[in-house]
């Protein structure tokens, strides 16, 4: 999943007048000194009979959907758990770390979580400011599960790092396979000037030109302009059958309001699961959304678990999922297993859980208090997630299918074509 920039700095600033030399060496001094400080407010939280998880990532600032869509999954899953009885007798609490989309703030909404609250689990943070966050997550004895699809970690070797969300370098591979079995041919790019919006953007022009197509157009977009004439004018003039996009709401909202005026909807644009977000749909407007845009996103028919998850939600919360709620639901869930099969919430010994209660051969399972009593049975478990199978290869990612969605002027979405990740093979190679 890519995010946008922030508000107040673009992707990797580091604060004025100091090298970035010098700021990276700063955080990994803190985050040195914090991994003593929360190994002991982790065992005084587990004393007091409590787990605590912090889902950190944007609540204000660009993106600001990602924290408390992330949120709400994370919620129903500790609530469920703890209906069932907690994990090693003990109860989840869930708080919050707010980053602002802002790899600046990124480190202090960590510190924050971990030296003050004492978490056992870190849920986020988000694509934008995961980079930043590395040197910290790195000297953490607990599971940080990432939000987002940054092909950062694609060959990641943190051993307590994962992410149930895919990697962007198979959501880019389906936007061109969708675009390619359109028929269409002549591609502009148009993506945010982020870094995760641009590493995004590799893996869809590389397979759309394994696919036989050919890129005419190659145009950034900083966020919160208030004019992309000239963009605009200059993609359209090298004659595009379809745009590959990503762009954050505010920025979208801008863009495409120009679009209409300029060029109206004479090409389709394929975005990705951020326009297909509630918070995008609201921007651009419905009408907009009808004529012009087709999303790729994780699928929403999802796992063997979607049913269960689907039912709490509307009973927890009424309406569909929003956007990323199955994601930090499987996340809780399978941090939660972990750390039952372990015994313990830190360690090696977790980390290793994490991979063992998400994988074949065991029973599959697809919620925690089935999977929690087959594990109290002395079975191995294979959890299948609402968001899809959360088999964690070696790098602690996962495979998954999409979906090419389309928005109509209601507002409500319908399906066009499933992507499974067989569909998507041959151009991983």
């Amino acid at each position: 999943m890519a995010e946008a920039e922030s508000k107040r700095h673009t992707w990797g600033t580091v604060p004025e007048g100091r090298s970035e030399r010098d700021f990276m060496k700063h955080i990994r001094s803190v985050s040195l000194i914090v991994l003593v400080v929360a190994a002991a407010l982790s065992s005084a939280a587990l004393a007091q009979g409590r787990l605590k998880v912090a889902v950190v990532g944007p609540f204000s600032g660009f993106e600001s959907f990602i924290g408390p869509d992330t949120l709400k999954g994370v919620q129903l899953a500790s609530d469920l758990i703890n209906q069932a009885g907690g994990v090693l007798g003990k109860t989840i609490e869930v708080s919050t770390g707010d980053t602002t989309g802002d790899a600046i703030d990124a480190v202090p909404a960590l510190q924050k979580v971990v030296n003050v609250n004492g978490v056992n689990g870190i849920i986020g943070p988000s694509s934008v400011t995961l980079q930043a966050a590395l040197p910290f997550i790195k000297n953490l004895n607990i599971v940080d599960i990432m939000v987002g699809g940054t092909t950062a970690i694609d060959n990641n070797a943190l051993p307590n790092l994962f992410r149930t969300t895919p990697s962007d370098s198979l959501m880019g591979v389906a936007m061109a396979y969708y675009a390619k079995s359109k028929g269409y041919t002549k591609a502009a790019v148009v993506f945010g000037t982020n870094a995760s919006a641009q590493t995004l953007k590799a893996p869809v022009v590389d397979t759309f030109k394994k696919a036989g197509g050919t890129i005419v157009a190659d145009v950034g977009i900083s966020p919160n302009q208030s004019s992309y004439r000239s963009e605009i004018l200059k993609i359209y003039a090298a004659h595009p059958d379809v745009v590959f996009f990503q762009l954050d709401p505010g920025t979208g909202g801008t863009y495409f309001k120009e679009v209409s005026q300029l060029e109206g909807a004479s090409v389709p644009y394929v975005g990705t699961d951020v326009t297909a977000s509630a918070d995008f749909i609201k921007a651009v407007g419905a009408q907009t959304a009808d004529a012009m845009i087709v999303s790729v996103e994780g699928s929403s028919t999802g796992g063997s678990g979607a049913t269960t998850f689907d039912n709490a939600y509307q009973k927890k919360f009424g309406g569909k999922p929003v956007e990323l709620a199955n994601y930090g639901y499987d996340a809780m869930n399978v941090m939660a297993l972990a750390w039952q099969k372990a015994g313990a919430t830190s360690g090696k010994s977790v980390f290793q859980a994490m991979h063992d209660v998400a994988s074949a051969p065991g029973t599959a399972c697809t919620s925690f208090a089935e999977c929690s009593s087959l594990l109290k049975a002395g079975k191995d478990i294979n959890y299948e997630g609402a968001s899809g199978p959360v088999d964690f290869n070696a790098y602690g990612n996962v495979t998954a299918g999409f979906e090419a969605v389309k928005v109509d002027t209601q507002g409500n979405a319908k399906v066009l074509m499933a992507i499974s990740a067989k569909d998507l093979e041959p151009y991983m190679k």
